[in-house]
């Protein structure tokens, strides 16, 4: 019963490094946790022990180029390791594992046949080569106490480690070498990468270093900038004495340098085109009326200006150099016919799915029609739960894909029956650039419309828009052959037959994954989204939102910077566990619901609100574990002068009077 006490959990991330540039990478992530058994070098192993068969010309190559469950396993534990750094939480068995590790294979296959390259081109390493790459990763621990004391639990001994993370030493620096053999990078080659993602560059690389004062109000705001302009203040004592942000304020209100990507919309534009040693504002923000003294500027707007930033230059010399690794990479895979085999009974599935073009719906069709043949053997009506349940998840995904190039194919059929009869029939059979142009003119008019004019005007450009669809729709269908509206309907119907066939089918699957993978979230918001009336598969999705949610919800800090993205899904989230807690028809449900709720309420250190939730649970089950206990406990923190800003105190009388979502107003953190 964790929701029965609070944690503090303190989690050391191991430092990443990684180095040398080209398809394999490497991180010291890869190899702490876990070792698998290794093969014996002096006896060949035999396919069915590989993970995958690199194969040339169809035909596999020697084992020293089969992908073995050794190097396999390293490598997935990284990148699982990166997944959950990156997403905070572990990758879905069913959904999401599956593909990363096809990526993983075929990364590690790319890397077997730079392996293969080398060896035909006589590309080797020194040992003193690989002891100075070594050493010098070595040497990044032996300095952090944590790190080197995860290491030493890990495999006993550094020298272990140096020795477990040699081979990849070696064949990164191969990589490198033939990396440097087969790209040459030149300058004008760096200019046109870098004319080609201009925009990106500046977004990454430009930065402005400025002071902010965080104001409630744009009167309070207007008032302070006047006091600045006029001289009264400072820019730094207007900090000191009226900014909300208690965290920069005492320092004058500096912020420091920051990116185009670290800086919120409504900022960037004038901050970053504002002369230093300006101040401008009030500008209102998700969070405030801020003010703004711009300090300094750095901007690569002009290739000349990366030329003169080394850092960023070089960065953009390794990007293309990647760049045309990978085309090189490629061009060669398919002039000497590189493939390979999988080994096993599920990812050959997914490589063949992903295999199939984009664009190539009856490939997919037909993938669909070869999977039904085990997912419904016999044409059975129910699904087969002896299949993998990866392989029901991928006729999911498949099936959603198939769904998603229907409404493609039938997108005229559709603009056709939504738009039919909702505009003047006046506007049936003009030529689109004709109705085009008047929309122009009604929009060019709309800007400085009021009242009644503008009321006529916005409902003359809806009914345009929607005639301008409809008679492009129209142009569309008759392209295919179809002319009369028995001909369109019929074709709607069709559609509407298809996509009911496909819905049902992705109930069915996603109902037996939910039986026997309940833990995967994506099966549990697949489901949900097709039946939001099923109260188990609900309160699963609310709880494992929720559990996304929580690390922000949890630091106010954090909470408090991501509060006007986050609250909208938050909302949506108490509110469906605050309905099941009163409208559930099973106890347990709704017993679920509320322990999730005293959890929330605990998150956001409101103890009135946890003992609503905690007297209705009581009410729901008297004999709950601990229960008076608990609530003794927390009304002993309440006192009749307790405030909390965290969360409203409310009512227990209607689920909807409840509001546990906090005001990013009402935190100490601006």
């Amino acid at each position: 019963m964790d929701w029965m006490r609070k944690h503090t959990a303190v989690v050391i991330w191991v430092i990443v490094a990684a180095f040398g540039v080209g398809v394999v990478w490497w991180s010291v992530g890869a190899y702490i946790g876990g070792q698998g058994a290794t093969q014996n070098v002096n006896q060949a192993p035999s396919p069915s022990q590989a993970i995958a068969l690199v194969t040339k010309g169809g035909t596999p190559l020697s084992y020293q180029y089969w992908i073995m469950p050794t190097d396999f396993n390293n490598y997935m534990q990284s990148v699982n390791s990166n997944y959950k750094n990156t997403y905070g939480q572990e990758p879905d068995p069913l959904f999401v594992e599956p593909q990363l590790e096809l990526n993983a294979i075929n990364t590690l296959v790319d890397q077997k046949i730079i392996d293969y390259f080398a060896k035909q081109s006589n590309i080797t390493v020194s040992k003193s080569d690989v002891d100075n790459q070594v050493n010098s990763i070595v040497s990044q621990y032996k300095n952090n106490p944590q790190v080197l004391n995860y290491i030493n639990q890990q495999y006993g001994s550094l020298q272990n480690f140096e020795n477990y993370i040699r081979p990849q030493v070696e064949e990164n620096l191969i990589t490198q070498r033939v990396m440097s053999l087969v790209v040459n990078v030149t300058q004008n080659d760096v200019k046109n990468y870098y004319e080609t993602n201009k925009a990106t560059i500046e977004n990454t690389y430009d930065q402005v270093k400025i002071a902010h004062i965080s104001l409630s109000s744009e009167a309070t705001a207007q008032k302070v900038v006047n006091l600045i302009k006029s001289g009264a203040l400072t820019f730094n004592e207007a900090a000191k004495e009226y900014s909300l942000d208690t965290t920069t304020s005492a320092s004058g209100g500096e912020v420091g340098w920051l990116t185009r990507h670290q800086v919120e919309s409504a900022l960037g534009s004038g901050i970053f085109s504002a002369t230093p040693g300006s101040v401008i504002g009030p500008i209102q923000t998700n969070y405030s009326w801020e003010i703004v003294k711009v300090e300094a500027k750095k901007l690569y707007d002009n290739f000349d200006s990366v030329v003169q930033a080394t850092s960023i230059y070089n960065t953009l010399v390794n990007d293309v150099k990647q760049q045309k690794f990978n085309e090189w990479l490629a061009n060669y895979k398919n002039q000497n016919k590189f493939s390979y085999q999988l080994e096993g009974q599920v990812l050959p599935y997914f490589k063949e799915y992903y295999s199939i073009p984009a664009t190539d719906t009856s490939k997919l069709e037909q993938f669909i029609q070869n999977m039904k043949s085990y997912i419904y053997p016999s044409n059975q009506a129910t699904v087969n739960t002896s299949v993998d349940a990866r392989l029901l998840a991928l006729f999911v995904t498949a099936l959603e894909q198939y769904k998603s190039d229907l409404n493609k194919q039938y997108a005229p059929v559709l603009s056709y029956h939504a738009n039919k009869g909702s505009f003047p029939a006046t506007y049936v059979g003009v030529p689109v650039d004709v109705l085009q142009k008047q929309l122009n003119e009604v929009q060019n008019s709309l800007n400085a419309a009021t009242g009644t004019k503008f009321t006529k005007l916005f409902n003359e450009q809806t009914d345009l828009q929607t005639a301008i669809n409809f008679n492009k729709a129209v142009q569309a269908l008759n392209k295919e052959g179809y002319t009369t509206d028995e001909q369109i309907n019929a074709q709607y119907d069709k559609y509407t037959n298809l996509i009911s066939q496909i819905n049902d089918q992705l109930k069915q699957v996603l109902t037996a994954i939910y039986q026997l993978v309940p833990y995967s979230t994506v099966a549990v918001s697949k489901l949900y989204s097709l039946d939001p009336s099923n109260q188990k598969v609900a309160l699963s999705y609310f709880e494992n939102q929720y559990n996304l949610l929580k690390p922000i919800i949890s630091n106010p800090q954090t909470y408090q910077m991501y509060a006007s993205q986050i609250n909208p899904m938050f909302s949506y989230v108490v509110s469906g566990l605050q309905s099941l807690s009163y409208t559930a028809q099973s106890t347990s449900i709704k017993q679920g619901a509320l322990i999730t709720l005293i959890s929330i309420a605990q998150d956001l250190n409101s103890p009135q609100q946890e003992l609503t939730y905690l007297k209705q649970l009581k009410a729901i089950n008297p004999n709950y574990q601990g229960i008076d206990q608990v609530i003794a406990q927390v009304e002993s923190m309440i006192t009749p002068k307790s405030t909390y800003t965290k969360a409203a105190t409310v009512s227990t009388a209607s689920p909807v009077a409840t509001n546990l979502i906090p005001s990013p107003q009402a935190t100490q953190f601006k």
